[in-house]
C-alpha cells in the first residue's frame, strides 16, 4: 500500500477556513476545537495508512476507544513517524482542547499553537517517503532460520554486531512510560504558566508577576514568561526592569520573535523609535507572520519621521495587521478633527 499525503492530509485540508479565521485573529475557541480534533484525525490517518504497521493496529488507528489519544502517538512515536517536539506540541492543543470544551475561555497561545500543530503536519506529512523503509519490530528475524517439528532448538550465538534484540512489548512499554514521563512534565509546565497568563488577563498584575517570575526562574529557555514579565514592567513605566527581562530572555533564545518584538516597544517608550526599527526588522526575520512586529514597525517607522517608509511597509503587512492600523488611523483623525488641540493616540 502506497502512503498518500493528500488522502491523510483531508481532515485538515477541511479546516482551511477555521486555520484562516484563526490567523485573522477571530474568536478562538470553537475554531481551536475543530482543528484539534482534524489535527487527531489526520494522526489517526497516519497510522492506518503506514503500511509497516500491523494489520490489527491499523484497525484500531481510527477508533479512540481501541486507541485512545496517548497510546495513538506513543505507536506514531515508536514506529518514527513523529517527531518528539510536533508530538508535544499536538498534546498541549489537545489538552487546550478539552479545557475549552469544559468551558474555559481560551488562552492567547491556543490559537497559535493549532495553527503550528497544522501547518507542522501539513509539512511533516508531505514529507514522508511514499514507501517508507522502516524496520517492523512484529516482523521474525529473516536471518533465522525457521525450526522443523524435528528439530531441537539449537543453541545460538548472538552474532556481536547485532547483540540482543530487546522484545518488542518491553520497547512499547518504556516508549509510553518515555511520552507519559515527558506529558507529566509539559502539563505542569502548562498549568504554571496558564495561572499567570489568567491573573494577567484578569488585571491581577502582582500576581502574574510572581508567576511569570517563577516559572522565568525554573525554565529559563522559555522565552514566554519573559516577553509577560517585559510587558507588565514597560506597561508600568519600568523600562530599566522591562530591558533587562529581555536581555535575560534574548540570551537563552536568541532568536525568539516574541522577545524582539517586546524589545521593539521598549525602545518605542523610551522615545528611540530610530533604534526600534531594526529590532521590529529582526523580529519579523524570526516570525514573517508577528502582527504585533509589523505594526510596531509602522509605529516606529512613523515616529522616526519615515513614513513613506513605513507606508511601504503596511502594503507588506498581512491584512489583519493593514485593518487594524488603518483603523486605528480612522479614530485618530476623527479625533483630532472633533478635538484640533488634542494629539492623536497611539496604541502599541
Amino acid at each position: 500500500m502506497s502512503f498518500d499525503p493528500e488522502s491523510t492530509l483531508r481532515p485538515l485540508r477541511q479546516r482551511a477556513s477555521d486555520l484562516e479565521a484563526l490567523r485573522a485573529g477571530a474568536p478562538a475557541a470553537a475554531l481551536v476545537v475543530r482543528v484539534a480534533r482534524a489535527a487527531e484525525t489526520t494522526l489517526r490517518r497516519m497510522l492506518r495508512d503506514d503500511p509497516t504497521a500491523p494489520v490489527e493496529l491499523r484497525l484500531r488507528a481510527l477508533s479512540d476507544d481501541d486507541l485512545p489519544t496517548p497510546d495513538l502517538l506513543a505507536e506514531l512515536r515508536r514506529r518514527n513517524r513523529l517527531p518528539m517536539e510536533l508530538a508535544a506540541a499536538f498534546h498541549d492543543l489537545d489538552l487546550a482542547c478539552e479545557r475549552i470544551a469544559g468551558g474555559a475561555d481560551p488562552a492567547p497561545r491556543d490559537a497559535p499553537l493549532a495553527v503550528a500543530v497544522a501547518q507542522g503536519l501539513d509539512t511533516h506529512i508531505r514529507a514522508l517517503p511514499a514507501f517508507p523503509r522502516m524496520e517492523d519490530p512484529v516482523l521474525d528475524d529473516p536471518d533465522e532460520e525457521p525450526l522443523t517439528a524435528d528439530d531441537e532448538a539449537p543453541v545460538r550465538a548472538v552474532p556481536a554486531a547485532r547483540g540482543r534484540r530487546v522484545p518488542w512489548p518491553t520497547l512499547l512499554a518504556l516508549a509510553g512510560l518515555v511520552i507519559l514521563l515527558f506529558v507529566v512534565v509539559r502539563m505542569r509546565r502548562s498549568d504554571a504558566l496558564e495561572r499567570g497568563e489568567a491573573a494577567y488577563r484578569a488585571g491581577r498584575v502582582a500576581q502574574a508577576e510572581q508567576s511569570f517570575r517563577a516559572y522565568a526562574d525554573d525554565h529559563p529557555r522559555d522565552p514566554r514568561a519573559r516577553v509577560y514579565l517585559a510587558r507588565i514592567y514597560r506597561e508600568a513605566g519600568r523600562l530599566a526592569d522591562a530591558e533587562r527581562e529581555v536581555q535575560a530572555g534574548l540570551r537563552a533564545t536568541p532568536d525568539d520573535a516574541g522577545l524582539h518584538t517586546e524589545h521593539g516597544f521598549v525602545l518605542l517608550d523610551a522615545n528611540r523609535p530610530a533604534d526600534a526599527v531594526p529590532v521590529f526588522r529582526k523580529a519579523l526575520d524570526y516570525d514573517k507572520e508577528a502582527p504585533r512586529a509589523w505594526a510596531g514597525l509602522v509605529r516606529a517607522l512613523r515616529a522616526a519621521g519615515r513614513p513613506t517608509d513605513a507606508d511601504q511597509v503596511l502594503r507588506l503587512a498581512p491584512a489583519e495587521v493593514r485593518g487594524l492600523i488603518r483603523t486605528a488611523d480612522a479614530r485618530d483623525s476623527a479625533a483630532a478633527s472633533a478635538s484640533p488641540a488634542s494629539a492623536p493616540v497611539q496604541t502599541p
